[in-house]
């Protein structure tokens, strides 16, 4: 009875895990996002990098505070002799002055600490926009496998008839020969899509870092959101909010400061010294000494070595300020660019829609005239490369819409 009991518990168990796999809902891309953003390894470098920047801040903030140094020397004399010494200090300091030298380095670990952020979250717009368009890839990789194999499909069942016609002389050799070779290519197609299907889920995979088995099933359901803006309020948006702009105006004041810096190496440095220091001249002879002070020092003449530091970091504002520029006019340059194959993708998702149906019946009309012996087989052919084409053309202006609207939104800094 005991036994009985176990494999009804072990077949219930079975027969749940089952259904939760076969019940398993579909990936949505908002899904799809969430999971690429937790698991992203891109993500994980750039906290790290920020987390590194933030460290760099405290380690230069340490330099305007106080430090403590302990020193010791032994002198050891030949064996027997009285005249071994020791001396042993610690010394207390803290920088009153350094010609605006720390306070600067301060305000560029800052401001690496803000670049590092910025740098955070364009590798997770970055990381969206991919995910987003290796989700679209893969449903319309696989909506192009479906019109494949129904174009396979249709030359199949074309093949059939051309054969029964010929069976019975209505048709000439040619015509299945044709028909034939029409199918061959067909099925090529078909394997071509097959394998675009197959490497975009990978590549899909890869981005969530996907380590399940099985299937990953998708929502393949489109969804239609318009674009409201104009080109000109994208372009102003990003111009405001690229978190890539914000890094390159970051580097111009970071260059600034950098100037400060090196012009600190021709002022003096003033220190608040305390310590003490000890000395044994032999053993069992101490002598102490105790002090407060200031230390001073000047760099009087370096050979021009601060100048020539000081001219580099104005060349290196300059050289920023220009890489700045040269930023701004890609990311202008981009969002137009996205922007106008956007609205293209977009009207032709509304001509190649009514194209289908249209296609289809010329299709269908082709196929029954030459059931009756009223068309030829180019008639036949014509209409289903041009049915396959105006869905082929459908669903790649579809997903294209939706495609640069991502890259779009990425490239005008939209969370």
């Amino acid at each position: 009875m005991r036994y009985i009991r176990k494999i009804a518990l072990l077949s219930g168990l079975c027969m749940f895990a089952l259904t939760a796999i076969t019940s398993a809902a579909p990936l949505t891309i908002d899904q799809a996002v969430e999971m690429a953003l937790k698991n992203h390894l891109d993500i994980k470098i750039a906290a790290n990098e920020e987390q590194e920047a933030r460290y760099s801040l405290q380690s230069a903030k340490g330099s305007k505070g106080v430090s403590l140094a302990a020193s010791n020397n032994t002198y050891l004399k030949k064996p027997g002799s009285s005249t071994d010494a020791s001396n042993s200090s610690m010394t207390l300091t803290l920088p009153l002055y350094s010609g605006g030298k720390n306070e600067g380095n301060i305000k560029i670990a800052e401001t690496d600490v803000t670049k590092a952020e910025l740098n955070a979250v364009k590798t997770k717009l970055d990381v969206k926009s991919n995910t987003i368009s290796d989700y679209l890839t893969v449903i319309k990789t696989h909506q192009a496998q479906a019109v494949a194999q129904e174009t396979v499909d249709n030359y199949q069942q074309h093949l059939t008839n051309v054969k029964e016609q010929y069976s019975v002389d209505n048709v000439a050799k040619a015509d299945v020969l044709r028909s034939e070779v029409e199918l061959a290519d067909a099925q090529q197609t078909l394997l071509q899509a097959q394998n675009a299907y197959a490497v975009a889920v990978n590549t899909l995979k890869k981005q969530l870092r996907w380590k399940e088995a099985g299937e990953l099933e998708l929502v393949e359901e489109f969804q239609y959101v318009p674009f409201t803006m104009t080109m000109e309020e994208s372009v102003a948006y990003a111009k405001a909010h690229s978190p890539e702009l914000k890094k390159y105006r970051l580097l111009v004041h970071s260059a600034e400061q950098s100037v400060s810096v090196a012009r600190a190496d021709s002022k003096p440095l003033i220190s608040l010294t305390s310590g003490m220091s000890w000395s044994d001249a032999s053993i069992g002879e101490n002598s102490e000494d105790a002090y407060v002070g200031l230390t001073t020092s000047w760099n009087l003449f370096d050979s021009q070595v601060t100048k020539s530091k000081v001219k580099k970091a104005k060349s290196s504002v300059d050289t920023a300020r220009l890489e700045l520029e040269s930023q701004e006019d890609a990311i202008e340059l981009s969002v137009k660019e996205y922007y106008l194959n956007m609205k293209e993708a977009e009207k032709r998702r509304d001509t190649t829609q009514l194209a289908i149906s249209k296609a289809k019946e010329d299709y269908s009309i082709a196929v029954a005239k030459y059931r009756v012996g009223e068309g030829v087989i180019l008639d036949v052919i014509d209409a289903q490369l041009a049915l396959t084409t105006a869905q082929n053309n459908y669903i790649a202006a579809q997903y294209a819409y939706a495609d640069y609207k991502a890259k779009l939104e990425n490239g005008m800094g939209m969370n």
